[in-house]
């Protein structure tokens, strides 16, 4: 996402929805004990560096929950003057790498995508910065983390050797999957380079989301949650405005609306990339003349994680007895809050 969007922070909220010091670390159960688990979602913070102070109090919070399962960062390591080096990549692999839960990373537009001239990053080229990025982050076929956790990876299929970042687990009866697509609208309209980059990854996440999703019919899965960096949704409030084009997000949009209906359980999109926390549902049908629109898809939701400047963290709950599968608490860092007059 682009330094000069704006962002606000919405007003703290005990929701559960419809789709439905540092400890030790410890062994992970096997999938048929769990009943009942918590995980932490986080990104887009730390973009610049008097902000670096209040990164490491969202990753003391995080290490103090020893009943996490697991974390994801939705993207973003930094802005594109910082996230877009070498020392950036090296600085957040120790700081995940420290972290006593398994983290999982999806790359963000700020670690390759932004970098180039017209993001004041003089000299950079986004698609060496996007190898380098999957040489540092994604080795091995497991997370990150001091506790790590076995990852089913999209490069397990020769056609998409390259596509490490794109992985899929199982917990709990619900199934996760990691779409890599990036804000600055997907990496499309830039350079005819990005856009042959585009074109190949575009139609590898769609592959990987069709096959997240028959995996999750066939396993009889709960819930199926998707996470990813970027907002796709740019007309919904507070900041609308029309998408572009052509967008870099439609096919995905129009799959995801797809398989989310035909697989009727609940389904979660988490996203950060504008840097405003809500959980809302952006898939609305428009009423013909003179009728009422119908409900938007019920089983879908969409869930954006706090950003810079506002540095928190998101705690979910998935509980066995609970229809709606998720519960979301936002999780306010004491150390990050502002004391106001």
């Amino acid at each position: 996402m682009k330094q000069s969007k704006s962002i606000t922070l919405l007003g703290v909220a005990f929701l559960s929805i419809g789709v439905a010091g540092l400890f030790a670390p410890r062994p992970l159960p096997a999938q048929s004990q769990i009943d009942r688990f918590t995980f932490g979602l986080f990104g887009d913070l730390g973009y610049v560096p008097s902000e670096e102070p209040w990164v490491e109090n969202v990753l003391a919070d995080l290490s103090k929950d020893a009943g996490l399962s697991f974390i994801v960062h939705v993207g973003d390591l930094s802005s594109p003057r910082y996230g877009c080096t070498d020392e950036m990549l090296a600085r957040r692999l120790a700081q995940f790498n420290a972290l006593p839960s398994p983290l999982i990373y999806t790359p963000g537009d700020n670690e390759w995508t932004d970098c180039h001239d017209g993001q004041n990053v003089k000299g950079a080229d986004p698609l060496e910065r996007l190898a380098k990025l999957r040489t540092v982050f994604f080795q091995g076929e497991q997370s990150l983390g001091q506790r790590t956790m076995p990852l089913i990876r999209q490069s397990r299929e020769p056609e998409f050797a390259k596509y490490r970042e794109n992985v899929r687990w199982d917990l709990g009866g619900v199934t996760f999957v990691t779409l890599h697509v990036p804000g600055s609208n997907n990496g499309l309209g830039r350079a005819p380079d990005g856009d042959a980059e585009f074109a190949e990854r575009n139609k590898t996440n769609m592959t990987w989301l069709r096959q997240a999703f028959a995996h999750a019919k066939a396993s009889n899965s709960r819930a199926i949650m998707v996470l990813q960096q970027a907002n796709m949704f740019p007309e919904m409030p507070p900041f609308p405005g029309k998408p572009e084009t052509p967008s870099g997000f439609s096919d995905l949009r129009a799959l995801l609306e797809q398989e989310a209906t035909t697989f009727q359980k609940p389904v979660v999109l988490v996203n950060g990339d504008s840097h405003y926390f809500r959980i809302d549902n952006p898939f609305r049908n428009n009423a013909t003349a003179g009728q009422r629109a119908l409900p938007s898809l019920e089983n879908f939701l969409r869930v954006e994680t706090f950003g810079s400047p506002n540095h928190h963290w998101l705690h979910v709950t998935v509980e066995p007895d609970n229809p709606n599968v998720f519960t979301f608490r936002p999780r306010i860092v004491s150390a990050n809050v502002i004391k106001r007059n």
